[in-house]
Formats: C-alpha cells, structure tokens, sequence
C-alpha cells in the first residue's frame, strides 16, 4: 500500500488553541505515526528532513524540519493549522497498515479538535506514558495499572476476553479484541486491539456494576 501523500499545508482546518506542552506527534514519509515527549526527542527520531511529513504540537499547528548553520537538524517554525482531512486519512491508512502500533481504536473522529485530542492521547499511552491510571474489569472485578502494557500483560493468559472491559485514564471505555495478523495463526498469536465502547450507565464500575470487588494493582 502506498503511503498517504503530504498535506496541502495552504488549507488551515484545524484551529489552534492557546497553551499546550511541548509534545509532539509525527507522521513521517512512510505513513507511521510517532509520539514525542519533547523537542529534544523529536529531532533524535529523525535523520534528514525530508523524512517527517508532518509534524504537530498540542495545537494543531504543523512544523517542518529544518537545518541550522552547521546542518543539524532543527525544528522549523509553525506553518500554520495542519490539514484535517488528510490527518484523519492518514491516521485510517496507517491503522490498516501497522494495526500493532495503533491499537486504541477510539470512535471515529468527526472534528479536527477530537481528531487532535485522540492522537495526543491515544498515541502517548501506546507509547507507554503514565499519564494516570488504567482499570481492568473482568467480570466485575477490577484491577488497577499504571500503562497499557500493564493491561497486556494481565491480559496474555486470559482466553476469553467477552466480559472483558478497560477503562483508560482519560475515561475511554475499551472492549479488547485479538487481533490475528494472518488467518492460519491462532487468535493467541496476534496483538490486542482495545475498541472503544460506550459505557455502560446506572453504575460506577467499569461494566455498570454498583460495587465490583477489586485487586490492589497488575
């Protein structure tokens, strides 16, 4: 599959907004998108700067790499609102392609300020930030962890996943699905994707229950 061409820079869809650390998300020239904890960490994934096609801050504006006096390379200046429909394809093509590195599928996003929120977090927690607490609820009983990967690991000898519910620390609600890569493997052999749900009403837990036992961590 060919990667998604660069964006048309000229068309300013996503309206920036004040504040916002300095993190960033990529797409470079073959489509994949990458989390950046900090400009610092941006520039040491890239080599040349024709390789980021786009790059974004917390804002929606869109930055190009560039070189300094010496050639290194550096952090462009902002360019304006990045391209929202071309984002949203992007993020649609690069989930077909590399559905291991995208796992959070949260509900499709119909505006640019959603679209942005949801790459911001989803991508931070693949990458395995800490940014608050995950709950694990199976059955009724809850389990509490720090990362994504916590929630894999509690999950790796679970076979049935049916009555399986996670709840992310920005209050998504996920029902987590084995992924197989190719029809001739066992379900065990691929990854986990999390699928957002609604949640559930009339309870405080996870599933709707009113007072679900719990473990004290994973």
């Amino acid at each position: 599959m060919e990667a998604t061409p660069g964006p048309k820079r000229h068309t300013p869809v996503v309206p920036a907004t004040a504040g916002g650390a300095r993190d960033f998300v990529s797409v470079d020239d073959s489509g994949a998108f990458s989390y950046h904890e900090s400009e610092p960490a941006l520039i040491a994934a890239f080599e040349y700067v024709g390789e980021a096609a786009c790059i974004l801050d917390r804002a929606g504006n869109s930055y190009d790499l560039s070189l300094d006096p010496n050639r290194h390379l550096i952090l462009g200046p902002a360019h304006g609102p990045a391209e929202f429909h071309w984002l949203r394809q992007a993020l649609v093509d690069a989930r077909e392609v590399h559905p291991e590195d995208h796992r959070l599928r949260r509900f499709y996003p119909e505006t640019p300020d959603q679209l942005l929120s949801d790459l911001f977090e989803t991508l931070a927690l693949e990458h395995g930030s800490d940014t608050g607490l995950w709950i694990l609820d199976i059955d009724g009983v809850t389990t509490r962890g720090q990362t994504l990967q916590d929630v894999d690991r509690c999950l790796s000898g679970q076979d049935q996943l049916a009555n399986v519910r996670v709840l992310d620390p920005f209050g998504h609600v996920y029902r987590p699905n084995r992924h197989r890569k190719h029809w001739y493997l066992p379900a065990s052999a691929g990854v986990i994707l999390y699928i957002e749900v609604p949640p559930q009403r009339g309870g405080s837990g996870v599933l709707g229950h009113e007072s679900a036992p719990h473990s004290p961590g994973f």
